[in-house]
């Protein structure tokens, strides 16, 4: 009996250990849906009138101008024209503007971004609904909304990172953004390939938080951070007011303003400052009594894996998500890779250093050796899986693959861009030797810039743990 308990038990402990084994890879929430491997149209398209396998999104402004090409300044709102959005979606057909829109909406429209908007090729921010009620609506297969970005790729020539790290973060994180490659039309004329992307936002099917009554103080919340003369809902937070946040802070996204009463916010504001002070405090890396009792280790380890592999210089202080159920501890989500593997618009990135050390939240988090273990153990299980070369290879080949002649498209529109002859501090990297003639080149200078930033970490990961050393931090100031 007792040889039978041991076998049982040894039985188990391999069971075990195997879960264990394969919990890194079991961090999402299952199986993500990757528009590059989809199946293609078996037939051949019509012969006249554009067609594609992709689908389309039109919007009319009855050629009003869309405003938001100035970002507005603190407190102040963007506006929006209203428009009426028709998409084309047949999955597996090929889709015309001669078909019956599978979605016919009323909608407003604005431009979004913050360096983008000086683009050529503007990116926007879609509302469906009127002035007076939003709707949701289902968009290209995902999770209904009234709210959807329409994500101009232009300064990444590749038109490859936002879609290739999202899906990338999908299958290591708990949430990232759904996105659906589309061809746009303007008022009747094309505007190239573009990625419908989910915004961050409190609804189903993206951050499903708890709610509460409204006379209860006690809330789940999501916060932003950006820079500060952007902000429309200020968190008055203790990284603000001791001017740690440098020129960025915190803008309370959820509980929305409508929902948001005094007593939520204060209670937000305090919850924040308490678990920034515990991040900031000397010995705060004790996971006993210090802030990993506020702050998700994993899912922030994994966070800044992704960033710093793929070199995404604004992670951590800009266009950066936190969120928090009222039930749980804070968690981060990815956004905006525009900038990343090299593609940053002022300067180069050699592939070498590490860009979040001096990050809010992060940087401090960089000063627990829990933490610093934990990043390195995870980035070595990543590496072999969804962050080898072959994986990222893979990915980007069944891409460009599957964008076939959309990619064609979008440059007989936009391919001026290759030319260098009339280069500009808005729609080009900087100095002009680091801009590429060619789409194919384009894309070989992304896989190039991954390989040399895998080689970099997996050589020089370990650094991190300095960050973690006494001698490093002997001058940390105690709250």
């Amino acid at each position: 009996m007792k040889s039978k308990l041991i076998y049982i038990g040894a039985v188990l402990m391999v069971i075990l250990t195997a879960l264990a084994g394969n919990r890194l890879k079991d961090a999402g929430f299952g199986q993500r849906f990757m528009q590059h491997q989809e199946e293609l149209p078996g037939t051949e398209p019509p012969q006249s009138g554009f067609a594609t396998h992709l689908p389309i999104i039109s919007i009319d402004t009855d050629n009003k101008a869309i405003p938001g090409e100035i970002v507005p300044k603190y407190g102040m709102p963007e506006t929006y024209v209203s428009c009426k959005a028709a998409i084309y979606d047949r999955e597996g057909q090929w889709n015309t503007l001669q078909d019956k829109a599978d979605i016919q909406e009323e909608g407003r429209i604005r431009i979004r971004g913050n360096t983008s908007r000086k683009f050529d090729k503007k990116s926007y921010l879609l509302k469906f609904g009127t002035e007076q009620e939003n709707k949701d609506v289902a968009v290209m297969g995902m999770n209904k909304s009234d709210k959807w970005v329409l994500h101009g790729p232009f300064l990444d020539r590749t038109l490859l990172r936002n879609y290739i790290c999202y899906h990338v973060a999908g299958q290591m994180m708990e949430y990232a953004p759904q996105t659906r490659y589309c061809e746009m039309f303007l008022n009747g004329e094309y505007q190239g390939l573009y990625l419908a992307v989910e915004p961050v936002s409190v609804e189903e099917g993206r951050l499903e938080l708890s709610g509460t009554a409204k006379d209860n103080p006690m809330t789940s919340w999501l916060v932003r951070w950006d820079r500060d003369d952007r902000n429309s809902n200020r968190v008055d937070n203790f990284t603000y007011y001791t001017y740690q946040g440098g020129i960025s802070s915190l803008e309370l996204l959820y509980p929305g303003k409508k929902a948001c009463t005094p007593e939520k916010k204060a209670y937000v504001e305090s919850e924040i400052s308490a678990i920034e002070r515990s991040l900031y405090m000397r010995g705060s890396g004790s996971r006993l009594k210090g802030y990993s009792r506020h702050i998700d280790i994993g899912e922030f380890a994994r966070y800044f894996i992704i960033n710093e592999f793929f070199e995404n210089i604004d992670a951590g202080k800009y266009s950066t998500y936190y969120y928090k159920d009222l039930r749980g501890k804070v968690k981060p989500v990815v956004w905006d890779f525009n900038n990343g593997s090299d593609n940053y618009i002022h300067f180069s990135t050699d592939g070498g250093g590490f860009v979040m050390i001096q990050s809010p939240w992060l940087g401090e988090m960089l000063k627990d050796e829990d933490f610093v273990e934990e990043a390195i153990r995870q980035y070595k299980a990543w590496r072999k899986d969804v962050l080898s070369n072959e994986n990222l290879d893979r990915m980007i080949d069944e891409t460009v693959a599957y964008l076939g002649d959309a990619v064609e498209r979008n440059y007989e529109k936009w391919g001026y861009v290759f030319l260098l002859e009339n280069v500009d501090a808005d729609n080009y990297l900087s100095p002009v030797e680091r801009n590429y003639t060619s789409y194919e080149e384009s894309v070989q200078q992304l896989k190039r810039q991954i390989h040399a930033r895998g080689r970099w970490m997996d050589r020089n990961i370990e650094i991190l743990l300095q960050y973690c050393r006494e001698s490093k931090n002997a001058l940390h100031i105690n709250y």
